[in-house]
């Protein structure tokens, strides 16, 4: 896993840095190719020492080879514009070496070789050569993996037993686990490296090991500063990532128990309580809803907490003699939800009350007007109950009354026709036209008067002895074109009378003719069956005339 770390909390907070000095830590446990330097993870532990101690800590590990230079760029610019007194560079990981140099490996090296040492790991010549601008001391702290991969030709893994490090330098290497221990003892004020390197065995020292200067004066607290300066800031930012930061560089600070009390108050307050709840947008639905049932607006139920919900929420905590907030925690929450739901079962009691009396009322209105089932009655309850419990069987009954009066409205048309027709005389047609102006057999009557009164004398006045007929529309002729292209033959003529009779009509004699009588029937059939009534016959009316005689078989 691949991390980089930036320390020192002054650094982060952007103040001048007046501290012990600038550190780089590179730990490479885990690589790509080559095998696990589990030691390596322990150098990590070297990042709090330096910092308590004031120093500028870049860090990270798992890194590849690229990163690792980064990293090294960074600690070059800091070293450069904070003109330190002091350098600690801390490395970890498979280190492989030659005549020409000493690599520390990124984590994504293989065994290629030495032709690709550059591209694949960190110089240490390098590193040794940016360590040696500290203005008083450096020190290199080296920890070899104990593991023994094949980095490819040309190159070996390990340390070189002498290592090539410019004046003013030094370089312990050792154990990772010697190495902490080592590191650690340094930053002691008054601490030499010599002494260091000569209490523990497990290190190697060499280069500036003076016996006499410590790596550290004694007096030496830049921690004090530095805790002073975050500690201001921190108080500037006012924000919990501000005090977190001071507390995690100062744990101990003379000022972590206000820290601590600070993010204690900010933790605590209103709007970071309900955040900590993580509500979903369903529970702020349920929520607004329970605000609304109990009577306060929060201007809509979209499970978004804006100026409405934050209104209604104070408005709740006032009538429950709670600090007005606007925000809520988990007790107040349960609480509202509580009140909620007692009050839905008020107003669902309540409704079922208003219910109940309007069904009571509107089954004793049924009774009095619907319940005897006639016309005025049933539209009466629909007028008074349009939506009512018999409402549905109200229009149902109106319905069968309708029909009922449709069928007995024909069946006296048709008794009325069939007296015309027995009679068959204009004063019975004429009686019929009478009673019946609207019938339907209207047009059947008028042309029986048609056909049974005398045709009036010819006129004395000279005539055209050959008169041109009327003229016949677009629309007829149109008609009479279509009929003749079907070609009916004669059986589907005589079907079509014997149709037109089965539909109450009158074709005249069911002859297969065509003649004025069945051109009038086909005119009403074609006005029942919405059709254009021309009086001839189209494939429309054709088809329509085959399937109703099909239904009628089948039925």
């Amino acid at each position: 896993m691949r991390k980089v770390f930036a320390g020192l909390v002054m650094a982060c907070f952007g103040l001048p840095v007046q501290a012990g000095g600038v550190a780089l830590v590179l730990g490479n446990q885990a690589y790509d190719a080559l095998p696990e330097a589990a030691e390596s993870s322990q150098i990590m532990q070297t990042v709090s020492a330096l910092e308590e101690m004031g120093f500028l800590v870049l860090a990270g590990e798992g890194l590849s080879a690229e990163e690792m230079r980064a990293q090294l760029a960074g600690s070059f610019e800091q070293i450069r514009r904070e003109e330190s007194e002091r350098v600690v560079i801390v490395l970890s990981g498979h280190f492989a070496s030659s005549e020409s140099g000493v690599w520390l490996m990124g984590s994504d090296s293989s065994n290629a070789g030495l032709a690709l040492a550059d591209g694949q790991g960190l110089r240490l010549e390098l590193v040794a050569e940016i360590a040696a601008l500290a203005s008083e001391s450096a020190v290199l702290w080296l920890a070899p993996a104990a593991a023994d991969p094949d980095l490819g030709p040309g190159l070996q893994a390990e340390l070189p037993e002498n290592l090539d490090l410019p004046e003013g330098v030094a370089a312990l290497r050792g154990p990772a686990a010697q190495v902490v221990q080592g590191l650690r003892a340094s930053l002691r004020p008054g601490t030499t490296l010599a002494s260091i390197a000569r209490a523990n065995r497990a290190l190697t020292g060499e280069g500036a090991l003076p016996e006499t200067s410590p790596f550290l004066p004694d007096g030496f607290t830049p921690g004090a500063r530095a805790d002073a300066r975050a500690w201001v800031l921190a108080q500037e930012t006012d924000t919990e990532a501000g005090y977190r930061a001071y507390l995690d560089a100062f744990p101990n600070g003379q000022n972590a128990q206000a820290a601590r009390s600070e993010l204690d108050r900010i933790r605590n307050a209103p709007d970071r309580i309900e955040a900590a709840l993580f509500l979903t947008r369903d529970e702020r639905r349920a929520i607004q809803r329970d605000l609304t049932v109990l009577g306060f607006d929060t201007r809509g139920i979209d499970g978004i907490f804006g100026p409405g919900t934050r209104g209604a929420i104070s408005g709740w905590q006032a009538r429950n003699t709670l600090a007005e907030t606007g925000y809520l925690d988990r007790d107040q929450i349960f609480r509202l939800g509580a009140q909620a739901a007692d009050r839905a079962a008020e107003i669902e009691a309540e409704e079922r009350a208003r219910r109940e009396v309007e069904e009571r009322a509107d089954r004793e209105f049924w009774a009095l007007t619907g319940a005897a089932g006639d016309e005025p009655g049933l539209r009466s309850y629909l007028e008074r109950y349009p939506q009512g419990i018999f409402a549905g069987l109200a229009r149902e009954r109106l319905d069968d009354i309708a029909r009922a009066q449709q069928t007995e409205q024909r069946n006296r048309d048709l008794a009325a026709w069939r007296r015309a027709r027995a009679l068959d005389t204009v004063a019975g047609y004429e009686s019929y036209l009478q009673d019946w102006p609207e019938g339907e057999f209207v047009e059947n009557a008028r042309a029986r008067i048609d056909q049974r009164r005398p045709a009036p004398e010819p006129p004395v006045a000279e005539a055209d002895p050959d008169p041109a007929p009327a003229p016949e529309t677009p629309a007829v002729a149109r008609a009479r074109a279509a009929e003749a292209a079907l070609g009916l033959p004669q059986p589907t003529r005589l079907l079509i009378e014997r149709r037109l009779e089965r539909l109450g009509l009158d074709p005249g004699p069911i002859d297969g003719v065509f003649d004025d009588q069945t051109r009038i029937a086909i005119r009403q059939a074609q006005t029942r069956f919405d059709l254009v009534p021309t009086g001839y016959v189209d494939q429309d009316f054709l088809t329509m005339m085959v399937s109703n005689l099909f239904r009628e078989f089948f039925n």
